[in-house]
C-alpha cells in the first residue's frame, strides 16, 4: 500500500470527533485516541477493581512498571515518520524548574494530488519551536508544536512519539501538503532486539487488560459502557492498519503494536483513575 494512501488510512481512523478527538489521535485514550484494547479470554479476571492482575493464590501480581516518561528519554533522538522518512529532533533546555523543550521537524509530504511529487518540507525554515506541555490527558506526556502553517500535537512514548494534526494537514507555501499524523519512531536498524520487543509487548499486554477489566467493570452500568466495548472491539484491526507500513522489515510491525499497546494501555489507566468506583450490591438483613 503505497504511503499516501496509508496516510490517508491513519487520517480516517481520527476523523470522527473533531478537532479534540484528533488531537487525541483516536487510539491511546479511551475517548477517542491510541489503541483500543485487545482481551486475552483465557488468561483469569482481575480479583478487584485495581490494574493488577490476581494469580493463582488469589494474590495480586504487578504487570510491571510502565516505561519511562517520552521527555525523559527522547531529546537528542531522531525519530522517523513510520520509522521511515522525514525528521524529528526533540531537544532539552535548561534543567530543573527551568526545564523546557523544543523541536525542529522534517516533514514527508506531496504537492497537490500527485502522490509521485514528493516534498520534505523543514517546519520553521529547520528552526526550532518551543513545545507548549499540554498535561497528560490520556496518561502520556502531552506537547504541542506551533509551527508557521501546521500544528502538531504529540503524546511521547520512551522511544516514539504519536502525532496528530488538530487543525488538519499542514500546507505551506509551494503547495506541500504534509500530515505528519500517525507514530514517529526509529528506522529498522535502531529497533530493539525482536526478544526485547517480545518481552516489553507482554507486558503491555498485561497493563493493557489489567486496566480494560478493570475499567470495564466499573463501566458496566453507565451509558458509557457500550461505547466502551467497542472501542475494545476494534482494537486489533485498527492497531494492525495503522502499523502495517511501519519501518521497512518485518520487524516493524512488532515495534509499532508494542508503541500502539504502551499508549493505550496508559491511555486506560488514566481514565481508570478517574473513573466512579463501582456499584456494590446491597444484601438485605437475615431475618
Amino acid at each position: 500500500m503505497p504511503r499516501f494512501g496509508f496516510l490517508l488510512a491513519i487520517s480516517a481512523l481520527v476523523a470522527f470527533g473533531g478537532p479534540e478527538a484528533r488531537a487525541q489521535l483516536q487510539l491511546p485514550g479511551a475517548v477517542a485516541p491510541t489503541p483500543q484494547g485487545a482481551t486475552a479470554p483465557t488468561r483469569p479476571p482481575a480479583s478487584g477493581p485495581g490494574v493488577h492482575g490476581a494469580g493463582p493464590s488469589g494474590h495480586r501480581t504487578p504487570a510491571g512498571p510502565p516505561p519511562r516518561r517520552g521527555e525523559e528519554t527522547l531529546p537528542g533522538r531522531n525519530l522517523r515518520f513510520l520509522g521511515q522518512q522525514g525528521s524529528m529532533v526533540i531537544s532539552r533546555v535548561g534543567t530543573g524548574a527551568q526545564q523546557s523543550f523544543t523541536i525542529a521537524v522534517t516533514g514527508a509530504g506531496r504537492r497537490g494530488n500527485d502522490i509521485r511529487s514528493i516534498c520534505t518540507p523543514d517546519l520553521n525554515a529547520g528552526q526550532t519551536v518551543t513545545l507548549k506541555p499540554l498535561g497528560r490527558p490520556v496518561g502520556l506526556s502531552r506537547f504541542e508544536a506551533a509551527f508557521p502553517g501546521c500544528t502538531i500535537v504529540l503524546d511521547l512514548l520512551s522511544d516514539a512519539a504519536i502525532a496528530s494534526a488538530p487543525d488538519g494537514v499542514c500546507r505551506f507555501t509551494d503547495e506541500c501538503i504534509v500530515d505528519p499524523t500517525g507514530i514517529w519512531g526509529p528506522v529498522d536498524r535502531e529497533m530493539p532486539p525482536d526478544a526485547e520487543i517480545e518481552r516489553a509487548r507482554g507486558a503491555a499486554d498485561r497493563r493493557l487488560n489489567d486496566a480494560r477489566r478493570a475499567l470495564q467493570a466499573r463501566l458496566r452500568t453507565t451509558p458509557e459502557g457500550r461505547a466502551f466495548l467497542q472501542e475494545q472491539a476494534g482494537f486489533g484491526a485498527n492497531r494492525e492498519r495503522v502499523c502495517r507500513n511501519y519501518g521497512t522489515s518485518d520487524a516493524g510491525l512488532g515495534y509499532c503494536a508494542l508503541k500502539y499497546t504502551e499508549a493505550r494501555a496508559a491511555a486506560l489507566e488514566a481514565r481508570l483513575a478517574t473513573a466512579p468506583p463501582p456499584e456494590t450490591t446491597r444484601r438485605s438483613p437475615r431475618h
